[in-house]
């Protein structure tokens, strides 16, 4: 009986954390960033970070966050569109990127 509670307090706490993990550190889609970032293999057949980002700004955040605080480089950055604030429409862009 001891081993079964055990066994769902374990399961339990997994499930939990995984919830309560922060969707900016793991690939996927992010709404409070407005990011989405994706695994995908360089030209240099290495896995790399490809971001969709609403700022620029947003991509190295996300970059930040997925590289768990540490360091990495840019192996590119677009700016896909220029945002246009007389009518609301924030400007686009991604970027690839790997820790270093």
């Amino acid at each position: 009986m001891r081993s079964t509670i055990r066994g769902v307090l374990g399961i339990c706490a997994t499930t939990l954390a995984m919830a309560c993990a922060d969707s900016k550190s793991t690939p996927g889609t992010d709404a409070e960033t407005g990011t989405t970032a994706t695994m995908t293999t360089w030209s240099d057949g290495k896995p790399a970070f490809s971001i969709e980002c609403e700022l620029p700004g947003d991509c190295r955040n996300r970059a930040f966050a997925l590289c768990a605080g540490g360091r990495y480089s840019v192996l590119k950055m677009d700016t896909t569109a220029m945002p246009d604030y007389a009518r609301g429409v924030p400007g686009r862009s991604s970027a690839v990127m790997r820790c270093a």
